[in-house]
């Protein structure tokens, strides 16, 4: 016995469920009264939504019957019990059910598959961008750090010689011994206060940091914060997480140039999470221990320029608060890890404001520059 859906003349038009059998080569469908035609009359074919069920059709002198078995219980019931004389038409039409069913639970599957995927990759964002950053070689990363740096000379006032760069590259030198990066240092004709780190080991500075630096440690404590950017690869995870696996997959092959135009328009303002700033900040500060650098100036800078911020009228652009906020719970905490921090430190031997004075050499150097480009060709 299985269930049908029966069509035909004087039934509702979405069909009468009744129950069928076969006795013998007669199928015996039990309506109102009882329909029997032989397995020998019965057209089977694969219909319904997509071909999802099978149809039993048959015709009378007076009319057109049609029992539909739209079931998985009733059609497994049908295959088995059906006689002899049906199976031949009733093998290609339950193929192609099966097929439809089995197509439709793979795309259904797929579904699920993707949206888990998606949903997973949300729950645990920092880890996929961790795993997909691992992915990418030094060398690449280094690469793309070139490239980057290229685009961003293209706009001029970026300087990597003189005495002020020559002792930003110091304090560096000490802060990065031993690294897996070969590092390089710029300082940046910008009169607002930021600094930021290239992937692959490349930091630049703008002079308007060095000068609102009030002494060499403030810088050291600045340069060890963004360093570690590069060392824990945050500056790169984060370029991954704003560009999207596009780019990752992209810079993955090796074709670094095809993303520089999205990457450079990140340089200078990459937005970390409260968690790789603390990271940042703790690595940084052993950084400084090492080099024996007092870790006080960590937390005087940043201080410094939070107070400088509240200040109405100061007149200063601190970038480097926008991307790096210096809240008081993150002071709290660079004081607490730097006081149970063991350092054999002493004062940087510097003459800062000789570095400082430094920097007019830079301005009136790019004046002179911009002078010349101005100026028309001769003849």
């Amino acid at each position: 016995m299985f269930e049908v859906c029966l069509h035909g003349p004087g039934l509702p038009q979405a069909g009468r469920r009744c129950q069928a059998h076969f006795e013998g080569d007669v199928l015996v469908v039990e309506s109102e009264s009882a329909l029997r035609v032989e397995a020998t009359a019965l057209t089977v074919s694969a219909g319904g939504f997509d071909d999802n069920a099978l149809f039993l059709n048959w015709c009378t002198e007076q009319a057109s019957y049609a029992a539909i078995v739209d079931t998985s219980t009733a059609r497994h019931t049908l295959l088995s019990i059906a006689p002899q004389a049906l199976r031949p038409q009733l093998a290609p039409a339950a193929r192609s059910v099966d097929y439809q069913h089995f197509k439709w639970r793979a795309v259904l599957t797929v579904i699920a598959v993707a949206t888990l995927l998606v949903v997973l990759v949300l729950w645990q964002n920092e880890m996929v961008t961790v795993w997909l950053a691992d992915r990418i070689s030094i060398e690449t990363e280094q690469r793309l750090g070139k490239t980057l740096l290229s685009e961003f000379e293209a706009g001029g006032q970026l300087h990597q010689n003189g005495p002020v760069v020559d002792a930003i590259k110091v304090i560096g030198e000490r802060l990065t011994k031993g690294s897996k990066y070969h590092y390089e240092w710029y300082v940046k004709d910008d009169d607002s206060v930021n600094a930021f780190a290239v992937p692959g080991g490349r930091v630049i500075v703008h002079s308007g940091l060095i000068a609102q630096a009030a002494s060499a440690e403030e810088l050291a404590g600045v340069l060890a914060h963004e360093v570690q950017h590069v060392e824990l690869r945050h500056s790169l995870r984060q370029m991954i997480h704003t560009a999207g696996w596009a780019a990752v997959l992209t810079v993955a092959l090796g074709d670094v140039s095809a993303m520089t135009g999205i990457f450079v328009h990140q340089l200078g303002n990459l937005q970390y999470s409260r968690s790789l700033e603390s990271e940042a900040d703790v690595a940084g500060l052993h950084a400084m221990a090492r080099a024996g650098i007092p870790l006080a100036g960590m937390r005087d800078f940043f201080a410094h320029m939070q107070a400088k911020e509240k200040k109405n009228g100061i007149g200063i652009d601190i970038a480097l608060l926008s991307s790096h906020p210096a809240t008081g719970e993150r002071l709290s905490e660079i004081e607490r890890i730097a006081a149970q921090t063991p350092c054999t430190c002493a004062p940087l031997k510097m003459d800062w404001q000789a570095v400082q004075a430094g920097l007019s050499k830079i301005k009136k150097r790019d004046k002179t520059t911009q002078r010349a480009a101005d100026e028309p060709d001769g003849i």
